[in-house]
């Protein structure tokens, strides 16, 4: 799966940024156009002077100040968001660099019948345990197994001595 077949964010977010800004371009142009036609400053001038004794006024000053504030708010998550792409994007980086990493032990890998050895891309053999440590992060810890133990040590007297011991240890 690639990773950049995914729809980019920026591109989205960029594409909410316009939508946003005609939304409100548009608004404040409604509001104008209704302000406008029904005189609402006036009116609402007209009203608080009519009652004082509400504090309509100060509840303007407040409305003003709130509309500041959130425009500092609005600014400081951009930022946030800003730092977060940019993380999200070096994130990504290191990702995709983990998924190059895996599909390197992926496909057919051309490897000796006789002596186990791998053709790497350059065409040399190199040692079964070579050519993965050098495509991943596993080391190696030898051992035999039985059958192959028996091949090499078979006829030698301290393994047919070893193996009798085993069989009888097995035993109790």
């Amino acid at each position: 799966m690639d990773i950049k077949q995914n729809i980019d964010p920026a591109k989205n977010l960029r594409k909410q940024l316009v939508t946003d800004v005609l939304i409100i371009i548009g608004s404040c142009i409604i509001v104008y156009i209704v302000a406008s036609k029904y005189d609402i400053l006036e009116n609402i001038v007209a009203f608080s002077h009519k009652h004082e004794d509400l504090e309509f006024d100060e509840i303007i000053t407040v409305a003003i100040f709130l509309m500041f504030a959130l425009v500092l708010f609005s600014l400081r998550r951009l930022k946030e968001i800003k730092i977060s792409k940019t993380i999200l994007s070096e994130q990504n980086v290191l990702l995709q660099k983990a998924v190059e990493e895996i599909k390197q032990l992926e496909g057919i890998i051309p490897i000796c019948a006789s002596c186990k050895k791998i053709r790497n891309d350059t065409g040399f053999w190199q040692q079964v345990e070579e050519y993965v440590g050098t495509r991943t992060k596993c080391e190696f810890s030898h051992g035999m197994c039985p059958e192959c133990l028996d091949q090499f040590y078979g006829d030698e007297d301290w393994y047919i001595e070893m193996k009798f011991k085993e069989r009888k240890d097995n035993l109790k």
